[in-house]
């Protein structure tokens, strides 16, 4: 659902593939497949009760898989987020976030404490920048997810009644609140600041009921030039659309292609669907 969410600045889309010279909709489509068999193996280790330590190792298997298979790390940061967060669900007292968040908090915690420290992109820029980046964002239970996505999906789409409006406002939500660490492994500071000023101003062009489709093609032509990716703020997307799922608040149609999914959420709620590139 993430993916085919179009379109989406420096990123791959169904229009092109943003600022990812090396990437393409096919490749991103064989890494969600890879995705799917990872988070089967962690909840068939859950569900045998084995300790954490043999759900981080299957998470390190499947990066590599990636790395072997794609010749890249494709949705390196979605299997830590949608893992760490498969796991908190699981061993969380109650079905509530708070619940959830607390248990996440506790896991992460574990997880640094004993992950050794590698040579990523995200940890070049973590130092660099002094950015907590992903290891902050778990540690405090995953707040943009909690506090920022989910509330701006929902809110959006109580008033709007479109899948679409909705999906772009936690877009916008979270290009102001991710500390992405993609973003400034490629373009710094200034980089990061930048895709917090679009949001602002992406989250206000929908709020008039402006055309935000066209803003973001524009931003995308931008984002190319300036060899700009929102990678992180994509991660986050996927997994906000993967707890509603989960949640029931939005219906299965993530295996039923991009035809589909615009005829069953966005015709359905009266929005005007964008030309198919």
């Amino acid at each position: 659902m993430e993916l085919y969410l179009t379109p989406k600045p420096g990123l791959v889309d169904l229009a092109d593939s943003g600022s990812h010279t090396d990437l393409s909709l096919e490749i991103m489509e064989r890494s969600v497949g890879y995705i799917s068999e990872y988070l089967d193996e962690i909840k068939i280790s859950l569900i045998s009760n084995e300790p954490f330590e043999c759900q981080r190792l299957i998470a390190m298997r499947a990066e590599q898989r990636l790395y072997d298979n794609l010749n890249t790390n494709t949705h390196k940061g979605y299997i830590f987020l949608s893992g760490m967060l498969l796991i908190a669900s699981w061993h969380s007292v109650s079905h509530g976030e708070e619940s959830v968040r607390s248990a996440l908090s506790a896991i992460s915690t574990l997880f640094f404490k004993i992950r050794d420290e590698q040579d990523s992109n995200g940890h070049k820029a973590r130092q660099k920048y002094n950015a907590g980046g992903i290891i902050q964002e778990s540690i405090n239970g995953f707040p943009t997810l909690f506090l920022e996505a989910l509330p701006a999906f929902r809110n959006a789409y109580l008033l709007h009644g479109c899948f679409r409006i909705a999906s772009f406002t936690m877009l916008a939500r979270l290009m102001q609140t991710v500390e992405d660490t993609t973003t400034l492994h490629r373009c710094g500071q200034i980089g990061l600041t930048r895709v917090k000023r679009d949001g602002r101003r992406l989250e206000q062009i929908i709020a008039d009921g402006g055309d935000y489709t066209a803003f973001l093609d524009g931003l995308n032509s931008e984002y190319i030039r300036m060899n700009l990716t929102i990678g992180g703020i994509a991660d986050m997307v996927g997994l906000t659309y993967g707890y509603l799922l989960a949640c029931g608040e939005i219906s299965e149609v993530a295996s039923m292609g991009y035809d589909i999914i615009y005829d069953s959420l966005f015709v359905t709620a009266g929005c005007q669907i964008p030309a198919l590139p």
